[in-house]
Formats: C-alpha cells, structure tokens, sequence
C-alpha cells in the first residue's frame, strides 16, 4: 500500500498560496489601474445625470465627425454647433468631452490653431490635483503612445485605457484655459500613467466675454514635454469640466483647423 507523503500538502500549498497572492495582487492592480481609465480624462465625485449617447449629439456636430466620450457617473456638458464652425460647450456640475479622429492626410502639419472665449469661468483650481482639478475650457491631442518606452504597468494601463475609452488609449497633450498655474506652465496630466501633460494657455483670471486666438506647435510641444518625435495624432478633443467645484462654465470654441 503506498504511504501518503505527509509533505505533499504543503508542498502543493506553497505553490497555490503565493499563485492565489499573485492573482489576488494583479486583479487589485487591474482595478487601480482601470480607475483612471473610467473616469476617462474626468474627476472623483458623483454624478445626478446618466452621460448622454452619441445619437443625442447634434447632426450638425455627428455630421461633421465629432462624437461624445461619457464619463461614467457624471452629468455631461452641454456640446451646440453654432454657426461659422463655432461650438458652444456648457457645464453645470458636470464634465464633457466632445472628440474626432484627425485627418490621415496630415503631411507635414504640425500646428493647431483655434480660436475660443469663455463667458463663465469656473474657480480656479489646481490642474495637478486628480478630483480637484476644473477648468473652463480645454483642447486634447491624442498621439500613438510608444509601447517600448512604457513599463509592464504602463503598457497595463494603456490597454485597459483602450477597452474602456479608445481615443484616450495614447499619449496625450492638453491645453487648457484656467487652473491656479501661469501661462506657458507645462505639467503631468494626473490622470494618466506618464502619458500626459498639460500646458496652460489662459489662466482661470483671463478676460471673460472676449476671443482669444492659439497658434500652437503640437510637435514642438510633444517632444518638449516626452522626449521624442510622436507620429501623427490620431484625435483632438474638446472638454470643459466644473463637477469639481459643482459650479457652472461656459464657453466657445471656433475654427479649429490643422496646418503646416
């Protein structure tokens, strides 16, 4: 009669107790890192509001390529098309952002430029605080992120990112009108795993009621903010947010409009 072997218990227990710890560690981690990824671009609080559908975009914007991105659990911003390639974006409590893929025919087009006003600011508030970080009016540009440059975790979070909000799974800049910081200040975006900066453009006491015209090297600006040349964008987006401060903004941007 075989012997039972006395140590085959533990022997099979110090291999499944530390499999159990590592799955246990990597599912904490997948929702740590999924967190940033739902909030897409967005804040900590609670939202009143289910985000809208693209099919309650307007015609006008659908028609023209733009599409909303929901946050889950937030009141959405208001998106209106207005005339001469203008759009009205109106928060109340809420945040929003209204995306389009960009051209593939872009060449050697390497500047964005725009024009906006803001006729209610939100407070100013600290861009670089997750959860605390409102702003009145904001513009992203989605770049291809370099896999090779990303760790295990980065590359982790960057796929879970595209699962939840595709146009968001790279490297992004945003300029944003508002914050606490000055004009020209460059920072991490806290809301992604190194993939991200913010450079100020309008401080939160910039003049209400009056346009404001941006001229900006995206190139120029990627490779001072992560180091090398990106490939061409894949989207630009436009955002405002006030849930943070449960205020209320509002403002306009016209003619945004890619050249060389």
């Amino acid at each position: 009669m075989k012997r039972a072997n006395p140590f085959a218990f533990s022997n099979r227990a110090s291999l499944v107790l530390p499999s159990l710890l590592l799955a246990a560690l990597i599912a904490l981690a997948v929702i740590i890192l999924l967190m940033p990824a739902r909030m897409v671009l967005a804040q900590d609080g609670t939202g009143t509001q289910q985000s809208p559908t693209n099919s309650e975009l307007p015609a006008a914007l659908a028609q023209d390529g733009w599409r909303l991105l929901a946050v889950p659990g937030k009141a959405e911003a208001s998106f209106t098309a207005k005339r001469e390639g203008k759009i009205s974006v109106t928060t109340e409590n809420a945040v929003g952002f209204l995306y389009r893929p960009v051209p593939t025919d872009m060449g050697e087009k390497r500047r964005l430029a725009w024009r906006w006003r803001v006729d209610r600011a939100v407070p100013a508030t600290d861009l670089t605080q997750s959860g605390r970080d409102d702003r009145s009016l904001a513009i992203h540009i989605v770049f291809p992120a370099e896999r090779e440059r990303l760790s295990f975790w980065q590359r982790l979070n960057l796929d879970l990112t595209g699962a939840v909000a595709p146009p968001l799974a790279g490297a992004v800049l945003t300029y944003v009108w508002g914050g606490t910081q000055q004009p020209g200040d460059m920072i991490a975006n806290p809301y992604f795993d190194d993939r991200g900066r913010i450079i100020v453009l309008r401080s939160s006491d910039e003049a209400t009621g009056q346009w404001f015209v941006e001229d900006i090297d995206f190139i120029a600006d990627f490779k001072r903010a992560f180091g090398y040349t990106p490939a061409q964008p894949l989207y630009v987006a436009i955002s405002a947010d006030s849930d943070d401060t449960g205020g209320r903004s509002h403002g306009v941007v016209a003619e945004l409009t890619f050249g060389s």
